[in-house]
C-alpha cells in the first residue's frame, strides 16, 4: 500500500508511473476503453466540460471527483492548464480517494 503524502504527491507519482492521462480527448478515450479508474475534474472547469464528464462517468460507473484548479492539474501534467484528468491505476485511485475522504485537499 502507498505511504504518506497528499493528493498532489500521489498524482505526481502516478504521472511518473505513466498512470495519468489529461485533457478532454485522452480522458474520454480512457473512460471508453475501461482504463480510467478515477476522473478528476478541475473546480474551475467549464459548465459544458463538467456536465459532459458527469454524464460520461455516471453512465460508465467511473468515480469522478472535483479537485484542484486547472492550473494545479496542469502543473501535475507539466502543461499550462488541464480541466480534466484520469488515473488509470486501481491502487493510485484508491489512495487518492482515501486521502480525499480524510479531507486532504493537497
Amino acid at each position: 500500500m502507498m505511504g504518506g503524502g497528499g493528493v498532489t504527491q500521489l498524482l505526481f507519482l502516478a504521472r511518473r508511473a505513466g498512470r495519468v492521462v489529461g485533457g478532454d480527448r485522452a480522458v474520454r478515450a480512457a473512460i471508453r476503453r475501461g482504463y480510467a479508474k478515477l476522473v478528476l475534474l478541475a473546480t474551475d472547469a467549464s459548465r459544458h466540460t463538467r456536465k459532459s464528464f458527469l454524464f460520461l462517468t455516471r453512465s460508465t460507473g467511473v468515480p469522478l471527483v472535483t479537485w484542484g484548479l486547472k492550473e494545479e492539474l496542469g502543473r501535475i501534467l507539466n502543461r499550462a492548464t488541464c480541466a480534466v484528468m484520469a488515473v488509470n491505476d486501481e491502487d493510485f485511485s484508491r489512495g487518492i480517494l482515501k486521502r480525499l475522504e480524510r479531507g486532504d485537499s493537497g
